[in-house]
C-alpha cells in the first residue's frame, strides 16, 4: 500500500446519470497516470472499471467500481458509480466514504433523472464537487447555455476554471482561466501543449477569468476587500483561498473535457491535486462508542483509532466473499483481529488488498484514506463499520432507497426454489437496495428492485453467476374476505353408519369487526348445552373455514364469532363432530352476513416536478386512488401523498418513470384494506371459480 501520509491522499467518487463517460474518464485517470499501459473503451469491452462479465455485454456500469492511480505527490482513491436509476443505491454507498466528487455533465443529454437525485445527495452532504462538462467534442453544443441552464435550475454555484475554445468537430483547445493560458491537444497524446490564448478567443477569456476572481475573492471578505481597493492580490493567496472554497462547498469549479479523446484530462488532474480536499481537510467523522452509546468524532489520522466502513460486497462462486471498506482513521495490518459492528465480535482479517477494477493485489498494511478489501470473512455485511476491539466504533448506516418494483420469482427447473433463494442471498449481500420476501398469504416469492433493469440484472446475475433459471410475474394481490352485517345460523352434523356415531349441534353469531382489528371468538354458553371439552374443537372448526371465505376462497378477517347455543349426545359427540359443525355453521353464517372481498391499499408518497403533477393526478385518479395532500418544496418539487389500491401499485415504478422520464420517485407502505368494487369482485370471483373448477 501507498507509504504516503493522509494529506497526500484523495479520496473521490464519480457521479453522474448514464452514458455521461464516467467509466471513460476513469480510463484516462489510469492511462494518464502510467497506471495501466493501454487506453481501454467502453465500445472494446476493455475498460478497468467494468469487468464484471454482465457489464462488458451490456455495455454500461451495474456496480461502483474502486480505481487507484499515483499523481504527481499524491495517491487517488477513485470510485466509479452506476449511472442508471435502477443502480442508485450504489451512488448512495459510495457518497458515504468519498471526501469529494466528480459530477459530470453530458451537454447534450443535459441533466438527467439520477444526475437530479445526484445534485440533491450530494447538496445535502455539503461535499467538494467539479463539474465536469464531458463530450465537447459532440456538435451543435453551447457550453455556456448548458452551464447557465444549470446553474438556473439547480442553484449551483458553477465557476468555469477551463472553457473549450470551440466544440464539435475542433474541439481541440482548451483555455484555462486562472493561468490565462491555453492548452493544444492532439490526437493519442493526452497531455496538451501549452499555448498563448488566441486574440479570437482573449476578451472572452478576460471576462471569465475576471468572474473567476470575483468569485473566490467574494468567499473571503478579507480578500474581497483588497480586491475592491484595486490591490494586486498574489497567485498563492488566490490559490489559497479556491481551495478553502472547493472544500466548503461555496463554489464548483467547472472543467472542460473529452474522456473520448482524452483531452483535458491532464489538467483536471492537476485541479484534483491542487483544490480537492485530502482527508486531513474533510474535517472529522461522526462516530459512536458501541459500548456507551457516545458520539465521538474522529480526525482522520493514521496513527488514531482504527476506524474503517464497508461500502461495497463482491460475492463469487469461485473466488469468495470480499469486502470493500474505506479506511477513516487507523492503521490496520493482515492477519490481525478486528471488530466488526454488526457481529459484536471481532474477526481475524487474513489477507487485505487494493483493487484496480477486478485485479486485487495483496498488501501489508493499510491506513487513513485508503481504500481497501478483506476476504473470505463471511459474516461481514455491507454498512459494517471496522474497529478495535477494545475501541469498538460504529457509523451511522446509509439510507438507502427503498426498492419499489415487486415480482414474484420462480425457478425454471422445478425443485430450484432453494438453489434460487441461495443466489438472492447472495446478491442482497452485494446490493441494499435488493430485498426478498416470502408472502405467506399468497405463498409467493417476492423480490424487490428499484426498477425493471434492476430486476432483469438480477435474473441475468443468478444464470450467469449461480446457473439458476428464473422468470419474473407480477404478484398476486393479497385479498381477503369479511362481512358488512351480523347474521345467525344453525347446523347439526349428525352421522350414524354402524357402530359409533357422529353428533355435533351448534349455534353461530357472526358480526363484522372495524378494519384490522382481527378475529375474535366467544363462546356464551349455558346450562351446559355443549359441554367445555367440545368448544375447543368448535373454534377449531371455525378457525379452519375462515382460511377459505365463501365468495372466492380469500381467508375471512375481521369478525367477530360467538358459539351461543347447541346440543350434545351423550355417546356419539366428539371434539371432531363439533370442529364439523361449527366449520359448516359459520360458512352458512357468512353466506347470510353480506359477505365482500376487501383488497389492500397502499400509501404512496410520490415526489415529482411540479409541471407533472397534473398528469400525476390523473393517473392516480384512473387508478382509483385518493389524494391526501400535496405539499410543494423550494426545489420546484411537489410531494404528493395518496392511497392507491394495491393492484394499482405492482407497476408504479414503471408507470411514475414513463411520465415524469424518470425523474419522479416514490415510497410506500402498507395502509389498510377497503372493499373492492362489485364490479371487480364480480370479475375477480368468476376468475377465481374458473381457476378451481380447472383443477
Amino acid at each position: 500500500m501507498s507509504k504516503l501520509s493522509c494529506d497526500k491522499k484523495k479520496v473521490i467518487g464519480l457521479f453522474s446519470g448514464n452514458s455521461t463517460g464516467k467509466t471513460s474518464l476513469s480510463e484516462c485517470f489510469l492511462y494518464n497516470s502510467e497506471a495501466i499501459d493501454r487506453l481501454g473503451k467502453v465500445e472494446n469491452k476493455n475498460t478497468v472499471s467494468d469487468h464484471d462479465p454482465i457489464e462488458t455485454d451490456k455495455g454500461f456500469s451495474i456496480n461502483s467500481s474502486v480505481l487507484n492511480y499515483q499523481w504527481g505527490d499524491y495517491h487517488i482513491n477513485l470510485i466509479d458509480t452506476p449511472g442508471y436509476i435502477d443502480f442508485i443505491g450504489k451512488a448512495f454507498a459510495a457518497a458515504k466514504v468519498v471526501d469529494s466528487a466528480l459530477f459530470l455533465v453530458d451537454p447534450k443529454s443535459g441533466i438527467q433523472a439520477t444526475s437530479e437525485r445526484i445534485i440533491r445527495l450530494l447538496k445535502e452532504k455539503g461535499m467538494p464537487v467539479f463539474c465536469v462538462i464531458n463530450k465537447l467534442d459532440q456538435e451543435n453544443l453551447e457550453f455556456f447555455s448548458s452551464l447557465d441552464e444549470i446553474k438556473e435550475n439547480y442553484k449551483i454555484n458553477l465557476v468555469p476554471i477551463t472553457i473549450p475554445a470551440s466544440t464539435g468537430e475542433n474541439f481541440s483547445q482548451i483555455i484555462d482561466l486562472l493561468k490565462n493560458k491555453a492548452f493544444n491537444y492532439k490526437k493519442d497524446s493526452p497531455k496538451g501543449k501549452e499555448a498563448e490564448v488566441e486574440e479570437a478567443q482573449k476578451e472572452i477569456t478576460e471576462k471569465q477569468h475576471n468572474e473567476l476572481i470575483e468569485s473566490i475573492v467574494e468567499t473571503d471578505d478579507e480578500l474581497l476587500n483588497k480586491y475592491l481597493e484595486g490591490e494586486k492580490i498574489d497567485d498563492e493567496l488566490i490559490a489559497k483561498n479556491f481551495k478553502k472554497a472547493v472544500v466548503d462547498g461555496k463554489v464548483i469549479p467547472v472543467f472542460s473535457i473529452s474522456s473520448g479523446k482524452n483531452f483535458g484530462i491532464d489538467i483536471l488532474m492537476d485541479y484534483i491535486n491542487q483544490l480537492m480536499p485530502s482527508p486531513l481537510d474533510s474535517g472529522s467523522i461522526k462516530t459512536k462508542k458501541i459500548s456507551s452509546g457516545e458520539e465521538v468524532k474522529l480526525e482522520a489520522n493514521d496513527s488514531g483509532p482504527i476506524c474503517g466502513y464497508v461500502f461495497k460486497t463482491m460475492s463469487d462462486p469461485y473466488i469468495g466473499k470480499l469486502s470493500v471498506f474505506r479506511l477513516f482513521s487507523g492503521n490496520i495490518k493482515a492477519n490481525e483481529s478486528y471488530y466488526i459492528s454488526s457481529e459484536k465480535k471481532s474477526f481475524k482479517f487474513s489477507n487485505i488488498f487494493t483493487l484496480q477494477g477486478k485485479e486485487q493485489i495483496e498488501v501489508e498494511n493499510a491506513s487513513g484514506g485508503d481504500i481497501v478489501a478483506a476476504s473470505k470473512i463471511m459474516e461481514i455485511s455491507n454498512d459494517d463499520t471496522i474497529s478495535a476491539e477494545n475501541n469498538a466504533l460504529e457509523i451511522e448506516k446509509v439510507k438507502y432507497p427503498e426498492p419499489t418494483l415487486p415480482r414474484t420469482i420462480v425457478p425454471l427447473t422445478k425443485g430450484d426454489e432453494e438453489k434460487i433463494n441461495s443466489g438472492l442471498s447472495r446478491l442482497i449481500e452485494e446490493d441494499p437496495t435488493l430485498k426478498q420476501e416470502l408472502d405467506t398469504e399468497t405463498k409467493q416469492n417476492i423480490v424487490w428492485g428499484m426498477g425493471e433493469l434492476h430486476l432483469s440484472m438480477v435474473r441475468e446475475s443468478l444464470k450467469k453467476k449461480f446457473e439458476i433459471g428464473s422468470e419474473m410475474h407480477t404478484p398476486e394481490v393479497a385479498h381477503k374476505e369479511t362481512i358488512k352485517k351480523e347474521a345467525e345460523s344453525e347446523y347439526k352434523y349428525k352421522k350414524q353408519s354402524g357402530g359409533r356415531g357422529q353428533y355435533g349441534h351448534v349455534f353461530l353469531k357472526v358480526k363484522p369487526k372495524k378494519r384490522g382489528e382481527g378475529y375474535e371468538f366467544e363462546d356464551s354458553i349455558f346450562g351446559g348445552a355443549i359441554p367445555k371439552g367440545y368448544i375447543p374443537g368448535a373454534e377449531k372448526g371455525v378457525v379452519e373455514a375462515m382460511k377459505e371465505g365463501v365468495l372466492a376462497r380469500y381467508p375471512v378477517v375481521d369478525i367477530y364469532v360467538n358459539l351461543f347455543d347447541g346440543s350434545y349426545h351423550s355417546v356419539d359427540s366428539s371434539e371432531m363432530a363439533f370442529k364439523i359443525a361449527a366449520s359448516m355453521a359459520f360458512k352458512k353464517a357468512v353466506q347470510h352476513a353480506s359477505p365482500c372481498i376487501i383488497e389492500p391499499i397502499i400509501k404512496l408518497e410520490i415526489v415529482v416536478p411540479e409541471e407533472y403533477m397534473g398528469d400525476i393526478i390523473g393517473d392516480i385518479n384512473s387508478k382509483r386512488g385518493k389524494i391526501i395532500s400535496m405539499t410543494p418544496s423550494d426545489d420546484k418539487t411537489q410531494t404528493i401523498k395518496a392511497n392507491v389500491p394495491q393492484s394499482e401499485t405492482f407497476n408504479y415504478t414503471i408507470d411514475l418513470i414513463s411520465i415524469t422520464k424518470g425523474r419522479g420517485y416514490f415510497k410506500q407502505e402498507f395502509s389498510h384494506y377497503e372493499e373492492l368494487p362489485p364490479n371487480i369482485a364480480e370479475k375477480l370471483i368468476e376468475e377465481r371459480q374458473k381457476e378451481k373448477d380447472e383443477k
